[in-house]
């Protein structure tokens, strides 16, 4: 039987469903909103702006804890896939959460400063969830975490900071975490997440600071003297390996207040694990980098001893990729770094067995090759020494068997121009040159020092300078030091004319006498008609060791056999007058480094191991 409604009962009748559908679509909402965090999650250098995260609890729906508690995160199945992907592309991987802190003042903030406040970031796994899929939060947990007494501010709004939490390195896929946990004693605001390369440390240089433990866990507070990077092993490369390279320490400073003048630059000294070294903050160079390759031992406790108020930065920090070899005999892109720590440093940790290659960092451009052996050095430069310096043979290619025993030198220094002129004159001549030739040929090439042109190459930015683990260590201190002052004037035009203001002026008999040395000696054999290389060399002699030790140098070098034999009489005058001449030409350029860049005759980094 139908049963016929009245016009005013369909009224009756729809209102009702329509006020049952309204209120259906209110709840589903409400429940809807319920499924997803406001705080999103972000990954570095991904196309897609942001993903939505699963909020298991109230606080994480809201994206705030007002009172004592925990906020629970699951990644969405795509979020999943995404972070997944990163973990296996990436392999050293970090996860780092913006927090808010409330501010108080007056009387709260004393009441909010006057007991621990505790907070605390970490993961959730498979472990946390039932075969079913329901969430059953584990009792065991690895944290980072802090004091939040630290950020509290004794004024109004809230303040803010970065908490990073390193992500255990080869894990199974069942392993890889699936969503966040955070707990607050305090009032916070979580704002989002950020998945990124692996941080370790402490980053103060930004508005917004940067804290970051391993994936051991750990502690961190606003002001630091030390850090603890021991459980740094479980997330980064501890080898450089034909698959991996070892991770950089990055470091930052307080700009000096008082302008920027050498007068002004000021010391760091940090202990890292026994391995104590020395940075030189010079003004307007507020950052540094050491690779960990160069340290004996990375993966340790460091400590801040001297001036730790002035630095702002200490963070280990996954490579570049493209630093990886890319054959297990060749590497292309070098390592930047202050070559302070790399004459002290170990070859078992070089990525090749015979070469490692390093970019000065403070001259950026120019390369600098520490080879294992003169004959590995040889196989590199000794063709291009006779074509580019020695006298009777410049521009010249000799033959493997032209060259016979012949000896170039114990280390090298090439101008752009240079190697551009000898690999122009190979390829025009089809001339057949060694592996190790065609190595630095694409070395030079991957890092624009020359550049291909129609058959040939011209002169791109930088130069190239080496020493090899044959010398001893003394030796090679100061070989260092004379071949990176050739670096340096082969790039900077300002430095040569400073060069060439105290070559024109200097004594007669001092030019004379180290003129006559270089004549000497057989084995340098330097083209004493090429003004360019006579200006160089002149500079490099002098600054090769430190300014008390010029006048030393000279006159050992006038005690030499061979060199009074030469020339007798100059020999005499330089013992006579006790080298000062000398002294005094390089303490014009001593200043000049020192002015402009921090350095100093006989010291070509701002980083030493004491």
């Amino acid at each position: 039987m139908k049963i016929k409604l009245e016009r005013k009962q369909k009224i009756i009748v729809g209102g009702i469903f329509l006020f049952i559908l309204f209120d259906l679509i209110l709840i589903f909402g409400k429940f809807a909103a319920n499924i997803y965090s406001r705080s999103a999650v972000f990954f570095e250098g991904n196309s897609v702006s942001s993903e939505k995260m699963r909020a298991l609890n109230k606080n994480a729906s809201s994206g705030k804890i007002s009172k004592p508690g925990f906020a629970y995160y699951k990644f969405t199945s795509d979020g999943q896939k995404n972070f997944s992907d990163y973990y296996k592309k990436n392999g050293s991987v970090g996860v780092s959460v913006r927090i808010g802190v409330k501010n108080v003042k007056g009387a709260k903030f004393q009441a909010a400063t006057a007991t621990e406040k505790l907070f605390y970031f970490g993961f959730l796994t498979k472990n946390d969830f039932t075969e079913k899929g329901k969430f059953k939060p584990s009792e065991k947990r690895i944290f980072s975490g802090c004091d939040l007494r630290n950020f509290i501010n004794n004024a109004k709004g809230f303040s803010y900071f970065d908490n990073g939490f390193a992500v255990e390195k080869n894990l199974d896929e069942d392993s890889i975490p699936c969503g966040f946990v955070i707990y607050s004693d305090y009032p916070v605001r979580i704002v989002d997440f950020l998945v990124e390369k692996a941080k370790v440390g402490f980053d103060c240089t930004k508005e917004i600071p940067f804290y970051g433990v391993s994936s051991n866990g750990g502690s961190f507070s606003r002001n630091s003297d030390s850090f603890d990077f021991s459980g740094c092993t479980q997330v980064f490369p501890v080898e450089n390996t034909r698959y991996s390279v070892m991770p950089k320490i990055e470091l930052g400073f307080v700009p000096a207040q008082n302008g920027n003048s050498a007068e002004n630059s000021n010391s760091v000294k940090i202990n890292a694990g026994g391995d104590i070294f020395t940075v030189r903050v010079f003004p307007g160079k507020n950052e540094n980098e050491i690779q960990t390759s160069t340290l004996l031992a990375p993966f340790s406790y460091y400590e801040i001893t001297e001036n730790s108020s002035g630095v702002s930065k200490l963070l280990m920090t996954t490579n570049e990729s493209n630093l990886i070899p890319a054959e297990s005999d060749k590497v292309l892109v070098p390592l930047k770094t202050d070559l302070g720590l790399v004459l002290s440093s170990k070859n078992s940790t070089w990525r090749t067995k015979d070469y490692e290659v390093y970019e000065w960092n403070i001259f950026p451009g120019i390369l600098f090759f520490d080879t294992l052996n003169y004959s590995v050095q040889d196989q590199f430069f000794r063709r291009l020494a006779y074509f580019v310096e020695k006298a009777g043979f410049r521009g010249k290619l000799l033959t493997d068997s032209e060259l016979g025993d012949m000896h170039g030198y114990n280390a090298h220094d090439y101008s752009a121009e240079s190697l551009a002129s000898f690999f122009t004159a190979c390829e025009k001549q089809n001339f057949k040159i060694s592996q190790k030739e065609n190595i630095l040929k694409e070395i030079l090439i991957k890092n624009g020092v020359i550049v291909p042109d129609s058959g040939s190459y011209r002169a791109g930015k930088g130069a190239v300078i080496s020493i090899s683990r044959e010398s001893p260590a003394y030796l090679r201190r100061s070989l260092t030091a004379h071949e990176a002052w050739h670096g340096i004037f082969f790039t900077d035009e300002n430095f040569r004319n400073a060069v060439a203001a105290v070559y024109y002026t200097v004594d007669s008999n001092t030019m004379s006498f180290m003129k006559g040395y270089w004549a000497s000696q057989k084995g340098l054999g330097y083209d004493q008609n090429d003004e360019y290389l006579m200006q160089n060399e002149f500079m490099a002699y002098l600054m090769q060791q430190p300014l008390n030790s010029v006048s030393e140098y000279f006159i050992h070098v006038a005690n030499r056999g061979s060199v009074m034999s030469y020339q007798k009489e100059l020999c005499d005058w330089v013992k006579n007058t006790q080298g000062q001449t000398f002294e005094d030409a390089c303490r014009v350029l001593d200043s000049y480094a020192l002015d402009n860049w921090g350095l100093a005759s006989g010291r070509v980094s701002l980083i030493t191991r004491n």
